[in-house]
């Protein structure tokens, strides 16, 4: 009997050891195993990084052997106007034209936050055999631009859209003051300067006192008109809607739309953009999305256009645009199009003769013009005929080709 008592004591006794010392192989196991992961997560790191340097290295030395007639940049936004319009040069230009970055620098992690080694590397690299190299937005490309003006490359930068007081919600960030002072103190001094729109050309000459040449935005047809309208709706269903695409941005007034929805309840809407959903809507801006708003978040420029091909009307709330190509798009494919009076807009549907326009920071007015466009018909096959005179990049890339190569003259009308 004390023989049993004794080996039950001791068990018991042994009991909180065993559990320790599981404990302690845990814990040390546990510790093997977060080391092993850091090890690893900092082997990945130091392989991307040398492999980025690789292609980056790469790059530099095929530009060098091979150059392009044409190399644009910067090439980093993922989406967005600008990005569109870099790669619809290279589709249409009868010229070679390369982007900086490539886009196969962009897939291994050579992006915006370009390493100082990087940039060092590309501003020492001299443009040499090229025809033209064309900026567009980021302060860097510009400077290099700049700095390798004189080596007898034909430099060519184009204005898309500043920064404006209504890119914020208070005022302009640091990032956005870059830009805004490589645009309209350095890409100035641009051999040729073009402004994708006559008001901003306007605009441009009156308060900066810088000289462009107008040649607007583009839309490629073509693609246009692949959009799949049944592809789209097999995502929100069938029946009628009306349609934004933007993003969580100020300058783009999401607030509006939203309010716009909660104005019509009996009228199906859809959302598309980066950074928006309801949780958004609601914490960042303090609006409820109503139920008859569907907030369906990011889009594929392919998703864009198969939208624009489904719905009944699009309407843009922006509070500044250069010349906003999603304008154009919906024009392209026969859409109603309600836009606010602001300038970039206007000039996008001729000052109202393809589109309905609405006073801006007035709900009832957008309102009101919404339910005209679900209406209206009569604006649907002049508004295609004018981006197939004006805005088709058939008809602009042979204007911006004879930029190229220094003549000028030839799209400034």
């Amino acid at each position: 009997m004390r023989s049993a008592e004794q080996h039950r004591a001791r068990a018991s006794c042994s009991l909180p050891v065993r559990l320790v010392r599981s404990c302690v192989r845990g814990t040390l196991a546990g510790a093997v195993t977060s080391r092993m992961r850091e090890t690893y997560a900092q082997w990945q790191h130091t392989a991307a990084a040398a492999r980025q340097r690789r292609e980056f290295a790469a790059w530099l030395s095929q530009l060098r052997s091979c150059p392009p007639d044409v190399l644009i940049g910067a090439n980093f936004a993922a989406s967005g106007g600008v990005r569109h319009h870099l790669l619809a040069i290279s589709r249409h230009s009868a010229l070679q034209v390369a982007l900086a970055p490539s886009d196969r620098l962009m897939r291994v992690g050579v992006g915006y936050e370009v390493t100082q080694a990087f940039k060092q590397s590309f501003m020492d690299f001299t443009p040499k055999g090229m025809r033209a190299v064309h900026s567009h937005v980021f302060p860097w490309f510009v400077d290099w631009c700049r700095a390798h003006q004189g080596h007898g490359v034909h430099w060519v930068h184009t204005y898309h859209l500043n920064y404006f007081p209504e890119h914020a919600k208070e005022e302009l960030l640091p990032w956005q003051q870059e830009i805004n002072h490589a645009l309209l103190h350095d890409a100035r001094h641009a051999d040729v300067c073009l402004s994708v729109a006559r008001w901003q050309q306007a605009d441009l000459r009156r308060t900066h006192q810088i000289d462009t040449i107008y040649l607007p935005n583009g839309v490629d047809v073509q693609r246009c008109d692949q959009a799949d309208a049944r592809r789209f709706r097999r995502r929100v269903g069938d029946g009628p809607f009306v349609l934004f695409v933007g993003r969580n941005d100020p300058v783009k007034d999401p607030v509006a739309f939203v309010r716009l929805a909660q104005r019509l309840p009996r009228t199906r809407f859809v959302m598309l953009g980066h950074g928006l959903h309801d949780a958004v809507l609601h914490d960042e801006w303090g609006v409820d999305v109503p139920r008859n708003l569907n907030v369906l978040g990011p889009a594929s420029h392919t998703e864009v256009h198969d939208a624009l091909a489904a719905c009944a009307a699009l309407v843009v709330t922006s509070k500044r645009e250069g010349l906003p190509t999603l304008v154009l798009e919906a024009m392209t494919l026969r859409r109603p199009i309600v836009v606010p009076d602001e300038a970039g807009c206007m000039e996008a549907i001729g000052g109202g003769e393809f589109g309905l326009v609405y006073r801006h920071d007035n709900l009832d007015d957008l309102a009101d013009k919404t339910l005209l466009a679900l209406a209206d018909d009569t604006r649907r096959d002049g508004a295609r005929q004018r981006v197939l005179a004006e805005y088709d990049w058939r008809v602009i890339a042979p204007k911006l080709d004879a930029v190229y190569g220094g003549h000028a003259h030839r799209c400034s009308s």
